[in-house]
């Protein structure tokens, strides 16, 4: 589920990462028995499988969250900084470690390659304002798990 929400979803979600640190584990305990187990049975053959599934799911929700760090990191570490101190984070330790320098690799590489040969005036950009932000009023899909009774869709108007 949080796999599915982190890819469908515009901006970075919270990080998760008692559910990551109990999939690592869950998946060595699993790559543990296999190892234990008979060559050519066909269970063994389903469960590596099983394995690779979520191992695949598990990687995928986390070059998710990477690419979207990436892509808004300006945003990201500023959402970071402004949250209140019972606040859930966004980002886990290595997260905001990786996000930090990214930033500042990127302000490096922008200096020594273009800011440095402008004239004085414009040696400096905010990324702040350089970078979009994630596009909040993108479309969200999602899926109804049990039926809800009453729910009211109001028309668009024009200025909607």
């Amino acid at each position: 589920q949080a796999w599915l929400n982190e890819k469908f979803a515009p901006e970075l979600l919270e990080s998760k990462p008692e559910i990551i640190e109990c999939v690592v584990e869950q998946l060595d305990h699993m790559e543990a028995n296999l190892k234990r187990a008979k060559r050519g049975d066909l269970k063994v053959s389903v469960h590596r499988m099983e394995v690779e599934r979520i191992r695949y799911v598990l990687s995928s929700y986390l070059r998710c969250r990477l690419v979207k760090i990436e892509k808004f990191f300006p945003h990201v570490l500023e959402k970071e900084k402004s949250r209140a101190e019972g606040e859930p984070s966004i980002l886990s330790p290595e997260e905001f470690a990786f996000a930090k320098e990214y930033m500042a690799n990127t302000e490096t590489y922008l200096k020594n390659v273009a800011l440095k040969h402008m004239p004085p005036n414009l040696q400096k950009v905010s990324l702040l304002k350089s970078i979009p932000k994630p596009n909040l009023d993108s479309f969200v899909f999602l899926r109804v798990l049990e039926r809800q009774e009453n729910i009211l869709v109001e028309p668009e108007m024009d200025e909607q």
